[in-house]
């Protein structure tokens, strides 16, 4: 099941998407934002498409028992979240009503349907279809900015950002761009598509410095140090000393001050939202210490939600969903290491980068981004292994059945 069959990209309904359900949105911000659309009909619209096109992917694959290759615990804990988000929001608490809705349309659905096609993955379509997005995306951002347009603006602590379209979401499209290039250049590409993949990259890395928002640069840090660890090769671990050699003369002879106020690693309470996400972080945990065991609720009063994904499941279901959720972490996790040892570093990159953003800002209503990669990375896994095991079982059959042919033929012979 975990094999599909090779098609055009250009074919590859499943590959478009999922591409358009992770990284089409800022591409709709961009266009809303152009537009001057203040109605956000536009996103709706987009999200509407996004759900028809995951629905026909997995009504034209291979869909025979294929909710097999899920996790029980990630279905509790997708279930347990959705009925406290539906308890608040039948109780019109905060925005606990616009949540239920954008997570069942942006993250549910589009999980389901994607989950149980996923025999239709092909890791360099989706990768093609991915960074095509996503230069779109960069290449826009970049092309605003040069051009001086009224739409693009800068906050007070002077990140780009336009109007529907904040700081932190516009580093994250450039850092999935920078993903998928990565990904497409370890696959042998002629002279002038490897320019092509190469420009992309540069517009994406140049993206995440106008915006200048901390998660995605954590998340870009963690992605650089997380494969020299899971591919052990002597090479990769010569880079990466090299990469760190770098990096630490850079620091011990160069004035990085101006480069870590870019970043706001340093400045005042007014241009570092590190303090109000601190304070936001500690009022969860003052809520989740009221309900210890199945949390206070979804909605954090005056923040809307900590900022932190952790502190998030703990506020919202208590230790019983963090319970649940600890097994699901478990198999993400060795999801990331089974992929990465077979060389196919898009999921795992795309994980660590969902994974990591979460712990600096969205909610887990909103983090539809997180939810789809990791559903798929957990189906695509199972769906994997559970291959490997038929084929050894039917390795061993073969050996078992010459071994039987053998012994009998020994035995009318004695």
């Amino acid at each position: 099941m975990h094999v599909s069959k090779s098609i055009p990209i250009h074919k590859d309904l499943w590959a478009w998407s999922f591409s358009l359900a992770i990284a089409g949105y800022p591409l709709v911000a961009i266009l809303s934002s152009l537009t001057e659309r203040e109605d956000g009909l536009l996103s709706i619209v987009f999200r509407l498409l996004v759900v028809c096109l995951c629905g026909l992917s997995f009504l034209f694959s291979d869909r025979k028992k294929a909710w097999r290759f899920g996790n029980v615990w990630l279905f509790y804990f997708v279930g347990l979240y959705m009925l406290k988000l539906g308890l608040d929001a039948n109780a019109g608490i905060g925005k606990a009503p616009q949540g239920l809705v954008f997570a069942l349309t942006a993250s549910v659905v589009p999980c389901a349907f994607l989950a149980f096609s996923t025999n239709r993955w092909l890791e360099v379509n989706v990768a093609w279809a991915v960074f095509v997005v996503g230069a779109l995306t960069v290449a826009g951002i970049v092309w605003l900015q040069h051009s001086g347009s009224n739409v693009v603006m800068t906050d007070n602590s002077d990140r780009l950002y336009l109007d529907r379209l904040n700081p932190i979401s516009v580093g994250h499209a450039g850092l999935t761009t920078l993903i998928a290039s990565y990904t497409l250049i370890r696959i042998a590409q002629g002279k002038i598509l490897k320019f092509a993949i190469f420009s992309v990259a540069v517009a994406a890395a140049f993206t995440m410095y106008l915006a200048a928002a901390r998660g995605p640069m954590v998340a870009l840090a963690c992605c650089v140090i997380l494969f020299p660890l899971l591919r052990p090769r002597f090479i990769t671990m010569i880079m990466g000393w090299l990469l760190v050699a770098g990096a630490v003369l850079v620091l011990a002879t160069v004035d990085m001050t101006p480069l870590l106020d870019k970043f706001h690693l340093t400045g005042t309470a007014a241009t570092n939202s590190t303090v109000a996400r601190v304070e936001a972080i500690g009022y969860s945990w003052e809520l989740f210490l009221q309900n210890p065991w199945f949390g206070y609720g979804t909605q954090l009063p005056f923040f809307s939600y900590p900022h932190n994904m952790f502190v998030e499941i703990l506020q919202d279901m208590g230790l019983v969903g963090m319970a649940i959720f600890v097994p699901v972490f478990v198999k993400i996790a060795t999801g990331v290491k089974f992929l990465a040892d077979r060389r196919l570093v898009l999921l795992p990159l795309l994980t660590t980068q969902a994974f990591v953003g979460a712990q600096f800002s969205g909610a887990l209503w909103g983090s539809a981004f997180l939810w789809i990669v990791v559903t798929i990375l957990i189906f695509r896994v199972n769906a994997m292994r559970s291959f490997d095991l038929r084929a050894r079982r039917r390795v061993m059959e073969r050996s078992y059945a010459r071994l039987d042919a053998s012994g009998g033929y020994a035995a009318t012979r004695v």
